[in-house]
């Protein structure tokens, strides 16, 4: 392996969207710390009109990435053999000396080496993170936690000489600026919200129905924290999300909807402000655990248990009960009506709110 120093132009290659980019977001630090002075490019995917937040969204201007890669996946095969070649004639020239290998756990061994070789038709030599780790899962008792996969692609990273942190507690900085920032605090006074409000962030949404938890059990839960705590619940998510929330909001009789009227950056500066996140596994939970927020997430079976859990060491609760078909990896559940979310009840969950509430601690840095 080559000194750190001797790398001038590293290529990563992480595809995914919001959720995939922030948990990627501890290895992304460990590569710019181990060389400060390079250029890093990150190749990444791009969904025209799915409504996908791009990794570019999530972080330009963070500092960990100085270029940004897109690619359109294809389907089929004229498609894909189009797309190879686009991408050769895009990167070869760039002539980076170093290819930072980080795909989803879940990737294949097969599709890794497919990735590594094309990494060398692109004129890269060096390859780092390229290990074939079993599937997620393997190897994990019924009812255990994986690694998180923020630590998985940290261990790609360690054995490659790489050091790196402790599972559970790498670096998942941002980098928001000063005028993102300020933005939140705006953005507070422009919706009223008084000072020293405890907020709520609340986010009901996901782009998989088979990871929604019903609507109404949000309504309920936060309106037993506002009864009991005098909360003021802030709803978060994209342009698809804004119709319910302002559904909710008229329910609780107050509250502010966010949904879709910000940037990626932004809304992770407002939601700095929140004491509390509530919601799905999705995109928006591993946005507020970035900037310091404890999560109350709620699970479906259908993947692996603790994979994609919340990272950090804020207190997170999960709430994912166990069923015979977990693992089940649909994106909608028609056969069993999301049963595995039904099973997790609003007592549970307003109480769990309740007890991060309770605690005199404030969100803090995500390092």
């Amino acid at each position: 392996m080559k000194s750190p120093v001797s790398r001038s132009r590293i290529l990563v290659f992480r595809p995914g969207q919001l959720g995939d980019t922030v948990v990627a977001l501890p290895a992304l630090h460990v590569i710019r710390q181990n060389w400060p002075a390079a250029r890093i490019a990150l190749l990444h995917d791009v969904h025209d009109g799915a409504g996908y937040p791009s990794a570019e969204s999530v972080l330009k201007d963070s500092g960990l990435v100085d270029e940004f890669i897109p690619y359109r996946p294809a389907g089929s095969l004229p498609g894909r053999l189009t797309k190879a070649m686009g991408l050769l004639l895009k990167i070869r020239p760039k002539r980076f000396d170093t290819f930072v290998y980080l795909a989803p756990a879940i990737r294949s061994p097969r599709q890794r080496k497919r990735d590594v070789r094309m990494a060398h038709l692109w004129g890269i030599e060096s390859v780092i993170g390229d290990v074939d780790f079993p599937a997620p899962g393997t190897g994990i008792p019924r009812g255990s936690n994986c690694p998180f996969e923020a630590d998985v692609l940290l261990q790609r990273l360690s054995y490659s000489g790489l050091a790196v942190p402790a599972p559970n507690s790498g670096c998942m900085d941002l980098g928001l600026g000063a005028g993102e920032i300020e933005g939140a605090k705006r953005w507070a006074r422009a919706l009223g919200i008084a000072p020293g409000r405890r907020l709520v962030a609340v986010a009901p949404g996901s782009k998989m129905p088979a990871k929604r938890w019903p609507v109404e059990r949000f309504v309920s839960t936060v309106a037993g924290l506002i009864a009991a705590c005098d909360v003021w619940p802030v709803v978060f998510g994209g342009p698809e999300d804004a119709e319910a929330g302002t559904a909710m909001v008229k329910q609780w009789g107050r509250g502010s909807i966010c949904a879709g009227t910000m940037s990626v950056r932004q809304s992770a500066a407002a939601r700095a402000h929140c004491r509390l996140f509530l919601g799905n596994d999705a995109g928006t939970m591993h946005l507020a655990a970035a900037v310091g927020v404890p999560c109350v997430a709620i699970f479906s079976a259908r993947d692996t248990r603790g994979t994609w859990y919340p990272y950090g060491p804020q207190g997170h609760v999960v709430f994912r009960e166990e069923i015979e078909c977990e693992g089940c990896m649909l994106t909608v559940c028609k056969e069993r009506d999301n049963e595995c979310l039904k099973r997790v009840d609003v007592p549970r969950v307003e109480a769990a709110c309740r007890a991060i509430l309770s605690k005199p601690t404030s969100p803090g840095a995500a390092c």
